[in-house]
């Protein structure tokens, strides 16, 4: 598959199998984790958490489900959405994925912003991996952001981290329950200028 093709199947998901991926497709995910770009190369900057552990993914779930309760901001954040939908939804951060890989990055003084593109870089590695895989992908940002604002349901020791490091972006894989179906590529979602 090449890349314009893969960009074709590359899409969100958000409805995930119970049945566990592969060994071997981690392994190929991870390396793709791996092969990222990485701001002035400090790759021992990053640290990934690989968590396919319920229990744990139920922990790390609690301070987004404490947030889904307040309707006005997720109203805000996932837009104009009825009420009956908002109450009818049952609210899993991970979206059932069976694994999920946290991307953790030493906090910055000296270049403070690069976390950021790194750690992103390396997500959207793993993300276009998982897709040339069959396998469905989606970043995972609403459990960390919940857990930074309601810091008593803060479970990230959950994730055992080294020290001076947080977690910044994670990516939920898995089978998805529907099979990934190539899409039109388009040119009109991001504005454009010119010089």
């Amino acid at each position: 598959m090449d890349y314009f093709e893969l960009l074709r199947y590359r899409k969100s998901t958000r409805k995930f199998r119970q049945d566990q991926i592969a060994q071997d497709n981690l392994t190929a995910v991870l390396a793709a984790a791996n092969s990222a770009p990485v701001g002035s190369n400090l790759y021992k900057d990053i640290h990934l958490t690989v968590v396919q552990c319920r229990d744990a993914l139920d922990k790390l779930s609690a301070a987004a489900v404490k947030r889904w309760e307040d309707k006005a901001k997720m109203k805000k954040i996932i837009g104009n959405t009825p009420d009956i939908e908002l109450r009818q939804r049952v609210f899993d951060p991970f979206y059932g994925a069976p694994t999920v890989i946290f991307v953790s990055h030493r906090k910055q003084d000296l270049q403070p912003g690069i976390e950021f593109a790194n750690v992103t870089c390396i997500a959207y590695s793993m993300h276009l991996a998982a897709t040339c895989l069959g396998l469905g992908s989606v970043f995972i940002w609403g459990s960390l952001e919940a857990m930074r604002e309601i810091p008593e349901l803060d479970n990230t020791a959950v994730l055992n981290l080294p020290d001076d490091f947080e977690p910044l972006l994670g990516i939920a894989i898995g089978h998805p329950e529907q099979e990934l179906k190539a899409r039109d590529l388009k040119t009109d979602k991001l504005a454009i200028n010119y010089l």
